[in-house]
């Protein structure tokens, strides 16, 4: 699914995953990656964005009621994973 996600958005959310560790960690970086050179929104599976989501949970608090926001950016971020995969 096409995720829309701004540049800076995808940047932030590859900074949040510096190496991957897994092969589907470092999948979903080779597509952000890609999307950010092609100046696109990545297209992401259910099970990628559940990554990514893991990894919003690492850096900024577990359930994201662990720990506050840092910024609107992450914000954004957080609620379209959220929208995403029917969360709200």
């Amino acid at each position: 699914m096409i995720v829309p996600m701004t540049p800076r958005e995808i940047q932030l959310v590859m900074g949040w995953k510096a190496k991957a560790f897994w092969p589907d960690e470092q999948r979903v970086l080779n597509k952000l990656e890609a999307a950010l050179q092609q100046h696109t929104p990545p297209d992401l599976s259910q099970l990628q964005l559940r990554i990514i989501r893991g990894w919003a949970e690492e850096n900024l608090g577990g359930a994201y009621g662990g720990g506050e926001v840092a910024n609107p950016d992450e914000l954004a971020v957080l609620r379209k994973l959220q929208e995403m995969l029917g969360e709200i």
